[in-house]
């Protein structure tokens, strides 16, 4: 119940000596709607009973397990933005943490930075817990023999990394990284000094290298699964730190249709071409999701359609299905994300939310990053542009979904 209305007279007292913790609750509320980083969130909350009540009741469970898109530094105005789908806002805010870094991708509530002096690291949002990762050593090498600009570099290194558990919460956290220009999976655990790299040791392809064109990589019961472009997958089953890797046909498709690099010259379903996969794991199965779009000749895609496949690991086949349910799909640069979408606030069932990861480039393009962000419906296959506004100049990194946890 809420408390009877103050009396003026705190008005009356100089803001230093007031007992803020007697604001009322309308006006207390209205005070944390605007609050709406985690730990502004926890600040907020800490000052008394019933500022966590309030708190409580306005944002759940502190925002734990929402999503936010988080957009990219801006070097300009020095300030982050996230945009929220549960108001469909854009939010600026100062995180010194993230000035100037490029980020790598998004996992388990962890993002993982790099500075300008190649020093990396994954950083909890929520919690602001850091802990440092090797920088592999041959990428430095290749690094210092090459012409590119830095930004450039880092979407040629790295493309994606993913983590087995929140590393706060687990000792026996496994990272795995996609490093593309050196067709290679690797992997490390936290306090390694260094990568290692995934061989395979018994393939069933023609070809050995799997970790050619990689797409995508997650951790799926126990084992580490990779997909590239020539529908390939790669799984690795590790105990300690011994890693077995083996190879397999991915998701089978209709004669006719592009497999691998996305081509200019032809094209596949409909008149549109294979932009990338990705990997999910979605109400306890392994997902595989073809996205499809038309590319334009300013180098720019946008993409109209997904295809979902499901895993049979013992046939090691694939099955297309039609839906998703009441589960939602956030695919892009993160690690790619499935939850109910009656948890999210303002998130809508059996829907694909997307953030535009095709962004080498970006650095043609006069006016900085040209988003292809939106969300897919399955049942009606219509596409939704998302109306972000932030100012920016030019974006380091594409934006990209994250999911808030401890």
């Amino acid at each position: 119940m809420d408390r009877d209305p103050v009396d003026l007279d705190l008005y009356s007292v100089p803001v230093r000596n007031r007992d803020w913790s007697k604001l009322q609750d309308d006006i207390a509320r209205v005070i944390v709607k605007k609050l709406w980083f985690y730990p502004y969130h926890r600040k907020f909350a800490a000052a008394c009973t019933d500022w966590y009540r309030i708190t409580k009741e306005v944002h759940g469970p502190f925002q734990q397990n929402s999503i936010i898109l988080l957009l990219p530094y801006n070097n300009e105005s020095e300030t982050c933005a996230m945009y929220t789908l549960s108001d469909s806002r854009t939010y600026e805010f100062h995180l010194g943490v993230l000035h100037d870094k490029f980020i790598y991708g998004s996992s388990n509530g962890w993002v993982c930075l790099d500075d300008k002096a190649y020093n990396m690291r994954l950083i909890n949002l929520l919690t602001m817990q850091q802990f440092e990762l090797p920088y592999p050593s041959y990428a430095l090498d290749y690094i210092s023999s090459t012409q590119l600009d830095i930004p450039l570099i880092n979407t040629e290194i790295m493309t994606k990394i993913v983590v087995s558990s929140s590393p706060s919460s687990s000792n026996d956290c496994i990272i795995a990284a996609i490093m593309s220009t050196f067709e290679e999976l690797l992997v490390c655990r936290l306090g390694d000094k260094s990568w290692t790299p995934i061989i395979i040791r018994e393939s069933k392809l023609k070809s050995n290298n799997c970790c050619q064109s990689l797409n995508d990589v997650i951790f799926f019961q126990g084992k580490i699964y990779a997909i590239n472009s020539g529908r390939n997958l790669l799984i690795v089953d590790y105990d300690g730190s011994n890693y077995v890797a083996w190879d397999t046909f991915g998701p089978s498709y209709q004669e006719g249709d592009i497999i691998g690099q996305p081509s200019r010259d032809e094209s596949c379903i409909e008149g549109l071409y294979m932009m990338r996969l990705y990997l999910v794991e979605c109400s306890g199965k392994l997902l595989a999701v073809r996205r499809l779009g038309e590319f334009h000749p300013d180098n720019s895609w946008s993409t109209q359609y997904f295809e979902l496949f499901e895993f049979e690991e013992s046939k090691e086949t694939w099955r297309m299905i039609c839906g998703l349910g009441e589960q939602s799909l956030f695919l892009g640069q993160n690690g790619s994300i499935s939850v109910s979408a009656f948890e999210i606030p303002g998130c809508r069932p059996n829907c694909i939310y997307f953030t535009d990861d095709f962004y080498r480039g970006q650095f043609k393009w006069e006016f900085g990053f040209r988003a292809d962000n939106g969300v897919f419906c399955c049942e009606d296959g219509n596409v939704e542009r998302f109306s972000i506004s932030h100012s920016m100049a030019r974006w380091l990194v594409p934006a990209m979904w994250c999911q808030l946890k401890i």
